[in-house]
């Protein structure tokens, strides 16, 4: 066998007497301690599944070099790929020659060109170190590359007792750990096995590899992933102990220093799945995972390459409610890791949800130790607040409804049984200047969802670009609020669809017809409706205590379309009792024409969806025109890749469908022409989903 000049298998590194491993160990250990990442925003990916070489076979390298622009895009930090070594079997796990980098995922080239891909994109590749046990060349006790005796073996292994090796000798001190049956125990204590393993980790380095994870560490002492970390000053380390004990787990952590895989949150999440019981997730306040201890040492999951083979009674994912795991992995501490198949296998919708979510915890800046509070944990409900460095998200898991209080909420993804929204007029986290008195005015406009604003000095006021989203005022206005009492603005839909360098001051707030305006087009015609479920009547009165819809028990709503009742109002606000028929009444309400919408005990901007709308959308350069759609409507798209699988619904409040568009496009814009007497739906609110090549927006329009 040809071994390429990068890799070392001289025995040169760490010839130290064993008397003095302590003393290196610990300055090793200090090192390395030193050097663990704090507020750690990376995302990880697991770049393989069991099954990868057996069906990808020799070819899987060349899959994730392929895939290697989308992966960064996606916003990977960290990708943990296979066990990187020639191997006993096809997986990988049956280590045979460790510094043998060609194997069933691919030749060493495709290898080493893969790793030089990775870090060209900024993404650390972090391999998985399997050096609790190995096999032989040509018989069980024969190791090569590295050349180990048979005192590399431990005393009390099971090959022992096979009659072809009874007065077979020398041999090794006993396991340090847990026994592994299927192949030779290591002996760590042997100084030239440390050095050898040190040796393979570094030619690991040498060819592009960053970090480690480590395979069965229940399997020898935690002194020895201290002194192999500390030698080696991986980016990035993270243990396997499939163990739902989490003082198991975290006893490991403390006794190595290395982050370990947060299994108490796995099993957690999938009993949340199983039961819809959401209670699982709260241990007195803190979640109940790994995170709830230590977030920064943990790396959470909820699928990896061994799980659905080895805890089948937990195989209760699917495309229908993978997402709202990762809606809680991606919106709480702790350092998130994305199984391969749910981001690439399971679907295009189900990328396009983990996507976003990956997206919104950037932007949000939520790290390894964001600070999270619990709102509530209960049958059918879970929901939860996060400190993003940028902003506050919040997040709700289960069918049962929840919203946070308080102002400046937007609503940024939802899906089957989740939904989340940022707060980006929360400013806590940045630091506070104590200028109260700072002069501020509400600026509005319609049909865009972004606005980036700056003042005189060129200072961003609302983030920078493209800004913040803008906030749903109801009937179709969209308003922010901007620093001075004049403004420089540019208001887009998220980067596309921009317009120019505006310039307006407090006295003309509201942008129309591309211009600004002191009121809104059309004022309010003096009336306005309001929307509700589950109630009959409306009774109604104005601040001269008059009632405007007739005497208790008021008027009876009418069906809206929109699986709402209505009741059409006098005046820009009002107070409001809704009843069935006079029973079942509310408190004494009150609401305005700019949260129009009764529901939870409170009143919103718009209706509760399970769609998310385009207030954030990832698919750029997509705009639909007019809107409402009166009789017919232009959808333009610029479809970017080579070519595009282009597929267009329109979804109802509900969550039913019907696809009007499919089709393959070539690169370019498009024009895709709705006619409203083929649709055959009812007038009301709706959402158009355009996706093109597994990425999808959510747009709200309106069918008269």
């Amino acid at each position: 066998m040809t071994i390429n000049p990068l890799f070392k298998t001289t025995k040169t590194v760490l010839l130290i007497p064993k008397m003095y491993c302590l003393i290196f160990a610990l300055f090793a250990t200090s090192y390395y301690l030193t050097a663990q990442r704090t507020n750690d925003d990376r995302v990880m990916l697991q770049g393989f599944y069991w099954e990868s070489a057996a069906n990808n076979p020799n070819n899987w390298y060349n899959i994730i070099n392929n895939a290697s622009q989308e992966i960064s895009d996606m916003g990977i930090d960290i990708i943990w790929l296979p066990p990187p070594s020639d191997a006993g079997s096809l997986e990988g796990y049956l280590p045979r020659e460790l510094n043998n980098f060609a194997n069933n995922y691919g030749s060493i080239q495709a290898h080493i060109d893969m790793l030089n891909t990775l870090n060209s994109k900024g993404i650390e590749p972090v391999a998985d170190i399997v050096i609790n046990h190995r096999v032989g060349s040509t018989n069980y006790v024969d190791f090569t590359n590295p050349a180990w005796g048979t005192d590399a073996i431990t005393s009390n292994d099971e090959v022992w007792s096979v009659p072809e090796y009874y007065n077979t000798n020398p041999r090794g001190n006993n396991d340090t750990g847990t026994s592994y049956e299927a192949a030779r125990d290591i002996d760590h204590t042997k100084t030239y096995v440390q050095n050898s393993i040190i040796d393979f980790l570094n030619n690991l380095k040498n060819i592009g590899y960053k970090g480690w994870r480590y395979d069965f560490v229940h399997g020898f002492d935690e002194y020895y992933f201290r002194l192999y970390n500390g030698a080696t000053n991986p980016t990035y380390s993270v243990g396997e102990n499939f163990n739902s004990n989490k003082q198991v787990i975290q006893d490991w952590i403390n006794g190595t220093g290395s982050a370990a895989f947060d299994f108490p949150t796995y099993f957690t999440l999938k009993s949340v799945i199983r039961d819809n019981n959401y209670s699982y997730l709260n241990n007195n306040g803190e979640p109940s995972g790994g995170i709830g201890w230590d977030p920064r040492n943990n790396t959470t999951f909820v699928e990896n390459h061994d799980t659905p083979r080895y805890d089948t009674p937990n195989n209760v994912l699917n495309a229908g409610n993978v997402v709202q795991t990762y809606a809680y992995l991606l919106t709480h501490p702790g350092v998130p890791c994305v199984y391969w198949p749910h981001l690439f296998d399971w679907g295009d919708t189900v990328k396009g949800e983990i996507t976003n979510l990956i997206s919104i915890r950037k932007e949000a800046g939520i790290h390894s130790q964001s600070n999270t509070s619990i709102q509530t944990a209960q049958n059918g409900l879970y929901a939860a607040i996060t400190n993003g460095n940028n902003y506050d998200v919040a997040v709700k898991m289960g069918p049962n409804n929840w919203s946070p209080s308080g102002q400046n909420w937007n609503l940024v993804a939802s899906g089957n049984n989740y939904a989340v929204w940022t707060n980006q007029g929360n400013t806590d986290n940045d630091d506070d200047d104590d200028n109260d008195d700072t002069e501020t005015f509400k600026i509005y406009t319609q049909n865009y969802s972004t606005i980036y604003s700056w003042d005189t000095n060129l200072n961003p006021t609302n983030g920078q670009w493209p800004g913040s989203s803008l906030n749903n005022e109801g009937n179709g206005w969209f308003s922010a609020t901007v620093t001075g009492s004049c403004s420089n603005v540019i208001f887009s839909n998220n980067g596309g669809n921009k317009t120019d360098d505006l310039y307006t001051c407090s006295n003309e707030p509201y942008f129309y017809d591309n211009s600004w305006h002191a009121s809104p087009s059309g004022g309010n015609s003096g009336n306005f409706e309001v929307y509700v479920k589950n109630y009959t009547h409306a009774y109604t009165w104005n601040d001269n205590l008059e009632p405007t819809n007739g005497q208790w028990p008021g008027k009876q709503l009418i069906n809206s379309n929109n699986g709402y009742e209505t009741i059409t109002i006098d005046g820009d606000c009002s107070n409001i009792i809704f009843s069935n028929n006079g029973n079942n009444q509310t408190s004494d309400l009150n609401t305005c024409s700019n949260e129009p919408y009764y529901y939870n005990n409170t009143w919103h901007s718009s209706p509760l969806s399970r769609l998310s709308v385009d207030d954030n959308s990832i698919v750029k350069n997509f705009s639909f025109y007019p809107n409402p759609l009166k009789d017919k409507a232009i959808l333009n798209l610029n479809v970017t890749d080579t070519s595009g699988v282009v597929s267009i619904k329109i979804i109802n409040i509900n969550g039913q469908s019907i696809t009007i568009y499919s089709n393959t496009l070539s690169k370019g814009k498009h024009n895709v022409t709705i006619d409203r007497n083929q649709l055959k739906l009812d007038s009301g609110l709706y959402f158009l989903r355009v996706e093109v090549n597994g990425t999808i927006s959510n747009k709200k329009i309106s069918i008269e």
